[in-house]
């Protein structure tokens, strides 16, 4: 991958003002929204860049993306997730890159989600997205001194997808992220790969047209998870607790036609964590922009992640990631309908699990009894279990 990056000069940042321009105008002087580009694999792309006000490359700060939807432009997502304020106020470097023409989507501006040409979005193009963001990431640290231990990553639509694809297959780059509006691809499921605690947070609504929370199945062929297994695969991913905590967010906008649920899953310490916001009633919508207006998604995505390192929660301390070579049983299959099976050579048998759903209640107890155990599960629910077995615990959806 080569990349030459070309700085461009700074494009209107539009703002409304009635009082303290003055203030303004001498604020602009330092904090400065400009389009720049750079040049991936022989292909220019760009990107918008806010700098803090009175930015100084010697404090190291975050750095952010945010990604738009499908078809979309830079701009599009800087009008709906605008965190240049908060970049003043809490110090960190905000981008928001822009996707070239898909040539395999009538030239409509798409993010590349993984490359076997078996799904949409998935058929190589003649650019690639994870180099683009690899050199981005790369051009920040060099141009600001961003701290690469805290890079994160937000998108909408599309941009949510690849942002779950950039946390699979950019881990060591990615901090966390937050997707709007999108469960994961099946492909960026089946091959994600993680190599440190990774902090995500979900903003789906019920009735998603476009982004169907029970996920979407075409012909027989699974193209999107539903919401439930992609959280399940964060669970395990960073080896929480089973069991969510849930709150009802109150209702600030009664006209909205929706109602906000978070459920927030974390391991024992409190140090690794993943964050869902359901959207009762919600459509294919940025919260706080349009659709549900109880929630502020950009704000409350920034406020989750802004916590993290690549080593966990910050105020944790390093945390040791787990070698999965050392895990003694597994379980398939994943999601199950009638019979799980549990595998363990290095069993110790007999031990006991028990199995809780996504609420902590516990559903099932009793005795693995050989290396290769079934456990019937004809009267489950469909949804979000775990199951506790020889100090471990693993995730699994019923169908």
């Amino acid at each position: 991958m080569n990349s030459t990056a070309s700085h461009m000069t700074p494009i209107k940042d539009i703002r409304t003002s009635f009082l303290l321009t003055g203030l303004l105008c001498a604020s602009a002087l330092s904090a400065q929204l400009t389009t720049e580009s750079l040049t991936v694999d022989g292909q220019t792309r760009t990107y918008l860049q806010y700098v803090p006000a009175d930015f100084d490359a010697a404090e190291q700060v975050p750095l952010v993306l945010c990604f738009h939807g499908g078809s979309g432009v830079a701009e599009d997502q800087l009008a709906i997730g605008d965190l240049r304020d908060t970049a003043d106020e809490e110090r960190f470097i905000l981008v928001y890159p822009q996707a070239l023409p898909d040539p395999n989507d009538d030239g409509s501006t798409n993010w590349q989600v993984v490359t076997s040409g078996d799904l949409p979005f998935t058929v190589p193009n003649p650019h690639s997205d994870i180099d683009f963001v690899t050199a981005l990431i790369d051009e920040m640290h060099t141009l600001h001194g961003v701290d690469l231990t805290r890079v994160y990553a937000m998108g909408y639509s599309n941009g949510g997808g690849f942002v779950y694809d950039l946390a699979c297959r950019l881990n060591d780059h990615i901090t966390g992220v937050g997707a709007v509006a999108r469960t994961m691809y099946a492909e960026s499921y089946a091959n994600c790969q993680t190599v440190h605690p990774t902090p995500v947070v979900t903003i789906l609504g019920t009735n998603d047209f476009a982004s169907n929370y029970d996920g979407v199945v075409y012909e027989g062929t699974l193209y999107y998870h539903s919401s439930d297994e992609g959280n399940a695969l964060w669970i395990d991913e960073n080896d929480l607790l089973p069991y969510a905590e849930l709150v009802e967010l109150p209702d600030l906008n009664t006209s909205d036609g929706s109602t906000v649920e978070r459920y927030q899953w974390s391991d024992a310490e409190g140090c690794r964590e993943l964050t869902h916001y359901k959207v009762v009633g919600g459509d294919h919508d940025w919260p706080g922009a349009f659709g549900n207006m109880d929630i502020i998604s950009h704000e409350v995505i920034w406020d989750h992640l802004k916590e993290f390192d690549m080593n966990g929660r910050i105020s944790c301390g390093p945390l040791a990631v787990e070698n999965e070579e050392l895990s003694s049983w597994s379980i398939a299959p994943n999601p199950v309908s009638s019979h799980l099976m549990i595998y363990g050579e290095h069993l110790n048998s007999p031990v006991p699990f028990h199995i809780f759903n996504a609420a902590g209640i516990r559903c099932l107890e009793g005795i693995v009894a050989s290396q290769r155990a079934s456990i019937e599960l004809h009267r489950f629910e469909p949804g979000l279990y775990g199951i506790h077995v020889n100090g471990e615990t693993r995730m699994f959806i019923v169908q």
